[in-house]
């Protein structure tokens, strides 16, 4: 069964600076980095799902993880959201993340 949804956003979280300091995301700041990139997508910010759970990175920092999401349309067929990752690959989840059951 195909999903309504595609993922526009892999799993990212806060990281923990040289200087002992929480670095969070800013989802929004990239969401609309991504909109901006993707002038095809006639999709208001509505269209879009942030979705953010509760996680511990290997450092101990407790943070969110956070993904975002668009409703599924022909122009986005096919779309890989790592082509994008660039504004957001400092805060990509650890590997561990996603072995995690």
């Amino acid at each position: 069964m195909a999903s309504d949804r595609i993922q526009i956003i892999l799993p990212i979280h806060g990281k923990l600076t040289h200087d002992g300091k929480v670095c969070e995301p800013d989802i929004y700041w990239i969401i609309e980095k991504w909109l901006a990139r993707h002038p095809e997508i006639d999709s208001s910010t509505q269209d879009i799902r942030v979705i953010r759970g509760q996680w511990t990175t290997e450092d101990g920092l407790p943070t969110e993880v956070i993904n975002a999401t668009i409703k599924n349309c022909d122009v986005l067929a096919g779309y890989d959201p790592a082509q994008d990752a660039d504004f957001y690959e400092y805060w990509l989840a650890e590997a561990r993340y996603h072995e995690a059951g």
